[in-house]
């Protein structure tokens, strides 16, 4: 199981310096709005993705009295370790380090740090675009398959280049044929990938779901692939030509699916109240924890921003047992330490760990 044995942040927004040790189990991080909470969950995605959860704009990230931001974890899987590091320069230059050598891929970060976060963002997998919800399954996919990751990385250059062509004013058909064949067995490899982990993940979210107290037949998980049903790849590419051309850009393909929530036959997101989707996402970010956990046979880390909002406390002990259950290593956020206390089953069975945030101070405090 991997965990973040020890955490170190320095001039990361208003943490200034940070030199943490976590605990394997529960980490409950409780201050008030705006003390620097999320901003330490924040820190951790960055180890984990090299970017935020929360913005995209890398110098939000450094202290603005600073010209870069550092932050560094000791991760340990049993008796083994690993020491990966980022740091990001005001004027736009990064760093990745994974055990002294520097890296230039992030997503070995990722395979290091699997990491899951559930957060206000969360709700725009009811919300949000096919692309949201794409890119939250497409993370299983990449943890539970391991080629995926060099199928999608040829996937998206032979599609940055069918896109290129599809720009040119004088493009003929015949020009994309070499492009087009790759292009489709590239996609269903791919989409063979994604069906195979599809199955054992509706089946986790419906488990989930049902303890939650949604039947199986109230939600539906419907996967559409980004391909049109009865017509062959090559053939539906020649058929979109003159539209792809016109708009520059492929319309087909895997990275065009979608994962329709939905209950009974309208999206959930129009039927369900706030708490009750809260609930729903609780339960597709469990089922990934789990299928991940039995496929591979390794846990995730789970970061939780302000778990309690928006749930009422029958949810929120029935999400914390769920959570206890996973074994995974947990950070939760929270104004009140009270509150997240008695979350928790067993609490002090746990190895627990608290930390008060103040002002960007970060304090680790008795249970």
């Amino acid at each position: 199981m991997p965990n973040i044995g020890e955490l170190r942040i320095t001039d990361f927004r208003n943490l200034r310096s940070v030199n943490i040790k976590p605990s394997p189990g529960i980490n409950l991080i409780f201050g008030a709005n705006g003390s620097g909470k999320t901003s330490l969950l924040e820190a951790i995605s960055v180890l984990a993705h090299g970017r935020s959860f929360r913005t995209h704009k890398f110098r939000r990230l450094i202290n603005d009295e600073e010209g870069e931001a550092t932050v560094f974890a000791l991760l340990k899987a049993g008796d083994e370790e690993a020491r990966i590091g980022v740091n990001r320069k005001r004027n736009g230059d990064s760093q990745i380090r994974l055990n002294g050598q520097n890296v230039q891929s992030a997503s070995l970060l990722a395979q290091q740090l699997p990491l899951l976060i559930m957060d206000a963002h969360s709700y725009q997998l009811l919300e949000g675009s096919a692309r949201i919800r794409r890119q939250f399954f497409d993370w299983l996919v990449f943890h539970v398959k391991h080629e995926f990751r060099e199928l999608w990385r040829a996937y998206a250059k032979c599609l940055k280049h069918r896109n290129s062509l599809l720009r040119h004013d004088k493009i003929r058909p015949a020009d994309l044929k070499p492009w087009d064949q790759e292009f489709v067995e590239l996609s269903h490899k791919i989409e063979q990938l994604r069906l195979e982990v599809l199955e054992p993940f509706i089946s986790a979210f419906h488990h989930t779901a049902q303890q939650f107290g949604f039947q199986q037949s109230d939600i539906t998980l419907t996967y559409i692939n980004g391909w049109k049903e009865g017509t062959a790849s090559l053939e539906q590419l020649a058929l979109s030509f003159e539209r792809d051309h016109k708009q520059g850009f492929s319309s087909l393909g895997p990275h065009k699916s979608d994962i329709k929530i939905q209950l009974g036959t309208v999206p959930a997101v129009e039927k369900l109240s706030r708490g009750q989707q809260k609930v729903l996402i609780s339960a597709l970010y469990l089922a990934e924890a789990r299928v991940k956990q039995e496929q591979k046979g390794s846990e995730v880390v789970f970061l939780l921003d302000d778990l309690p909002a928006e749930l009422d406390e029958a949810h929120l002990k029935q999400l914390a047992g769920w959570l206890n259950e996973l074994n995974a290593q947990l950070f939760i956020t929270g104004v009140s330490a009270e509150k997240l206390k008695d979350l928790w089953p067993d609490f002090h069975k746990k190895e627990p760990a608290m930390f008060h945030v103040k002002h960007g101070e970060i304090q680790r405090v008795s249970v």
